[in-house]
């Protein structure tokens, strides 16, 4: 299979720059592979992209944010357990000497004073201490309420940005099909018309071997220059799928089979209805999944500034302690007023307001916060004017890829007409090698830039379905 010559500058800036787009959109190769459709491709590719699996890792720490937001109503407190050697203290129920102090029940329930008054390094025995203390918001002025909003809507931004990386794989996804369907295309043409080259140059060799006939060596030397120009656009052509193939396979990502190839379906022009600009406007600022990221993101910081207003406010909880102490070696005087912190067993419940003391930095902090939040409104302003434009400008694409292809489709079967009526006139020998070439390259010119009018309708019809953040063929 080969490239079609270029004999016209025309004709070589068009195949230069279908090489150019090539290397930039990745097109697949033309190597016998496993075929794909668009829609398996694009499917393959959502699976696989690790850039769309790391943005649903994003949404999934969002998701474990408003997680932590609900389990804030939940208690919280912490527990603390301790184990140590203990010394021996012993109660003495008064300065005689009695022989019950023996028995350790009287000891405790006549403790008058102990055997030793200070710290001693008699260790005898083992000390535990076991404290919990738990703290339940009953009333926190809105400030969970606020945080799980926020989460909420954070979790909708991620989700829709994940919507719009999506979009953007598959419109490069389809740049990639389209564009190995339009290098198969080319070669198609360029095989089908090089035979129009293969019987002028068996015809020129005959009348100059025969002597017979109008053809002179000028003649054999321009086709000869036309099919060396044919076999560098095809080498081009072959380079060109095969950073296609590789340029397709980074789109899918690591799993990318190393055969990927597409079907074998034609390229054909989309069909798009006709619908003002307006429509699409209004369909990008509903549907658009950047203009609802945005529009997540504003109430999420809004809601973020609502709750570093409210924790300046107090909370109304509940407290509630346990403690439990013993330790073998020492006694447990039996006396409400006895502060024994070796042998206790206690519980406690108490309502209580819990207010933070440094008003003014929450105060600063509150309205930073609150900023932040009013700057995410004028970028969203920001954005969305920035995505009307991006839609303006591929509504006047889409228009001009449709007129410029129905305007190819004419100038293609004109320059069909023109090849077959020189070719055959050639061969009767009506026609001179100047007349047959140039006819050929307006034959090759027309019939590739009508297979580039019909790949950029194709592709223009993407880029607004995803600049509107829908399928406007349906």
């Amino acid at each position: 299979m080969s490239s079609p010559p270029s004999c016209s500058p025309r004709s070589v800036r068009f195949l230069l720059g279908v090489t150019l787009l090539a290397l930039a959109l990745g097109w697949p190769a033309m190597a016998a592979a496993k075929a794909y459709s668009l829609g398996d491709l694009v499917d393959l590719a959502r699976r696989s992209n690790p850039g769309l699996a790391a943005s649903a890792q994003q949404t999934m720490q969002i998701q474990a944010q408003l997680l932590e937001a609900n389990r804030s109503k939940m208690p919280s407190g912490e527990i603390l357990s301790l184990l140590a050697p203990a010394p021996e203290i012993l109660c003495q129920p008064d300065l005689a000497i009695d022989p019950r102090t023996q028995n350790k029940d009287y000891r405790q329930q006549n403790c008058f004073r102990t055997n030793i008054s200070e710290a001693t390094l008699n260790l005898k025995g083992v000390f535990t201490r076991t404290e919990l203390h738990l703290v339940q918001p009953v009333y926190t002025f809105g400030k969970i309420s606020a945080g799980v909003t926020a989460a909420q809507s954070g979790i909708a931004a991620s989700r829709s940005r994940e919507q719009g990386q999506a979009a953007e794989l598959e419109l490069n996804v389809r740049r990639a099909y389209w564009g190995m369907k339009l290098a198969r295309e080319i070669l198609d043409a360029i095989k089908d018309g090089i035979g129009y080259l293969d019987t002028a140059q068996a015809q020129i060799n005959k009348e100059l071997s025969t002597g017979k006939g109008s053809a002179t060596p000028a003649d054999r030397y321009r086709l000869n220059a036309v099919r060396a120009e044919v076999d560098s656009r095809t080498l081009e052509a072959q380079k060109l799928g095969r950073t296609a193939q590789s340029g397709l396979r980074a789109l899918i990502g690591p799993e990318a089979p190393a055969d990927v190839d597409v079907d074998a379906e034609p390229l054909a022009a989309v069909d798009v209805p006709v619908r003002p600009l307006a429509a699409y406007e209004e369909q990008a600022r509903l549907s658009r999944p950047e203009v609802l990221a945005l529009n997540h993101l504003v109430a999420s910081k809004r809601a973020l500034a609502d709750l570093e207003r409210r924790r300046q406010y107090p909370d109304v909880v509940l407290l509630g302690t346990a403690t439990f102490a013993f330790a073998n070696s020492i006694d447990n005087p039996q006396n409400a007023f006895s502060n024994d912190p070796f042998n206790t067993l206690s519980a406690g419940l108490a309502a209580g307001l819990r207010m933070p003391l440094d008003i003014g930095v929450r105060n600063a902090h509150s309205l930073r916060v609150a900023a932040e939040a009013e700057e995410a409104v004028q970028r969203r302003r920001e954005a969305l004017g920035g995505i009307l434009f991006e839609v303006q400008r591929a509504y006047s694409d889409l228009v001009e890829a449709q007129e410029r292809y129905r305007i190819m489709q004419k100038a293609e079967k004109s320059g069909h007409s023109w090849i077959t009526a020189v070719s055959q006139n050639f061969a009767a020998g009506l026609a001179e090698a100047r007349d047959f070439s140039d006819a050929l390259v307006s034959y090759f010119t027309y019939r590739l830039r009508g297979l580039q009018a019909m790949y950029d309708l194709d592709v223009a019809s993407a880029t607004l379905s995803r600049a509107v953040g829908g399928d406007i063929t349906r």
